[in-house]
């Protein structure tokens, strides 16, 4: 569980923005990597991610997101590499199992890696920059008008994974002191049924208090802050960047039969934006003074 940021108030302007704002400036970075597979753009969004989390004070939660990436990527890059036979560039020449013959090409592994790359971007994108620096509490508030009790589901679930985590955990080291330790299996059932007695009695407990008969919030209005302002358009300008790159055909990438992969003044300039727009909305004199809002 300590791979997974979780949200801790800090002075920054990515904090200090209303969550709809924090969450959509996170996913326009991670809209980068749904629609592009050229290294180097990917490239680009990952050091805006990485620049953005170092100016909001998130580092080191960035980081662990891209611990819990890497073997992902890794597995995804495998198999593609493995199971995909395309490719005239052959690197490993395997042999026959399952009916059919397992050749390693350089096109199919390097296909992989770029797919692996993408799931980095979408990880450090949603897993960590808006894990560590989206207070998740205010984003479900704004999206309890559209469903209130989707909204209440989903802020139990974020506020019991941890609490289930740590019983687990308890109940791991517990199981450890005890002479003959019981296995693995054991510990998971146990901390299952913890689990489902902990949902019982939360679910009693809301229907004694009302949520059951809950309807729809009334709107409230709050004043925008230059800080929603700042990191509103930059995550405008990451996400029609985006667009129009995909638009103008910039990042083709065409992996067989052989590799061909555009590198011109379009894509630098796109990877080079999107660092710079990662990081601009976040340094600055107006961005660490004054976290109220005005």
């Amino acid at each position: 569980m300590t791979l997974i940021p979780s949200y801790r108030s800090r002075p920054s302007a990515l904090h200090t923005a209303r969550a709809s704002v924090g969450a959509a400036f996170c996913c326009a970075f991670a809209l980068v990597g749904a629609l592009y597979r050229h290294p180097l753009i990917l490239a680009g969004a990952m050091g805006g991610i990485l620049v953005a989390g170092i100016a909001a004070g998130v580092g080191r939660e960035v980081g662990r997101s891209l611990r819990l990436a890497l073997p992902f990527a890794v597995l995804v890059a495998t198999v593609n590499a493995v199971v995909y036979q395309e490719g005239a560039t052959l690197l490993v020449r395997g042999g026959h199992f399952l009916g059919r013959r397992w050749d390693v090409t350089l096109e199919a592994t390097l296909e992989g890696l770029m797919n692996g790359m993408r799931i980095v971007v979408l990880i450090a994108a949603l897993g960590g920059l808006m894990s560590a620096a989206v207070d998740p509490d205010e984003l479900l508030k704004a999206l309890r008008r559209i469903s209130y009790r989707s909204a209440l589901t989903a802020t139990l679930a974020t506020r019991l994974v941890p609490v289930l985590a740590r019983d687990a955990a308890r109940m791991g080291d517990a199981a450890r002191c005890r002479p003959h330790p019981p296995g693995r299996l054991a510990v998971v059932r146990a901390a299952l049924s913890g689990a489902l007695d902990r949902a019982v009695d939360v679910a009693a407990a809301l229907e004694v208090r009302g949520y059951s008969l809950a309807g729809r919030p009334a709107r409230r209005s709050h004043p925008v802050s230059r800080h929603d302002l700042r990191i509103g358009a930059a995550a405008f300008a990451v996400a029609a960047a985006a667009l129009a790159g995909v638009a103008a055909g910039v990042g083709g990438v065409e992996s067989y039969p052989t590799l061909e992969l555009a590198l011109g003044p379009a894509e630098v300039a796109l990877a080079g934006g999107l660092v710079v727009l990662g990081a601009a909305p976040l340094v600055g004199r107006s961005a660490r003074l004054g976290v109220a809002r005005a």
